[in-house]
């Protein structure tokens, strides 16, 4: 299967991270709001340090565990595995291209999952940033941004599934 463009793409999403998370350290004030309420209001806090170390852990754990669960999922018994037609797909003759397949869409899974990191950070960032403005109140979430932010997301999430299972729906 052709993994090198959702490697590529994931590598992109990567640098892009890493590079905001980099370059967004010094505007992140000793304490960082780092949780907020609907309203947009914080209600957690934590340094910044810890701040920038659970946003890196997010950003590599999740797409960590989510490449490492499709790629093995060889592993384990087939039983195990929900698919559309699994037995069809997980046939001896069809199951190293089927799981070479989840594997690739455990990449592109993970690209959606370090953007919406990066993007989770970004926002509290900026809020972080607002409240160091002379004169400014307290630190606010964007609504918008998280709307969009999660709205891409779940968007992206969606088109994901619609993609895998009609993949695996069909029988060729």
């Amino acid at each position: 299967m052709r993994l090198l463009p959702p490697i590529a793409a994931l590598t992109i999403c990567y640098a892009l991270f890493f590079t905001c998370v980099i370059a967004s350290y010094r505007d992140l004030p000793a304490h960082v709001a780092s949780h907020f309420d609907l309203s947009g209001r914080p209600n957690g806090w934590m340094s910044r340090d810890s701040c920038v170390d659970f946003t890196v852990g997010l950003g590599v754990a999740l797409p960590a565990f989510i490449i490492a669960m499709m790629g093995n999922a060889g592993r384990i018994p087939i039983s195990f595995i929900n698919l559309p037609h699994r037995d069809y797909w997980l046939a001896p003759e069809r199951r190293r291209a089927a799981l070479s397949l989840l594997l690739r869409y455990s990449l592109w899974l993970s690209c959606l999952l370090v953007l919406f990191v990066t993007g989770l950070h970004w926002l509290i960032v900026e809020a972080n940033r607002q409240a160091l403005r002379p004169h400014a109140q307290a630190p606010h979430l964007s609504g918008i941004g998280m709307t969009l932010i999660a709205g891409g997301f779940i968007i992206g999430t969606g088109i994901w599934i619609v993609l895998l299972l009609r993949h695996f729906s069909r029988i060729t």
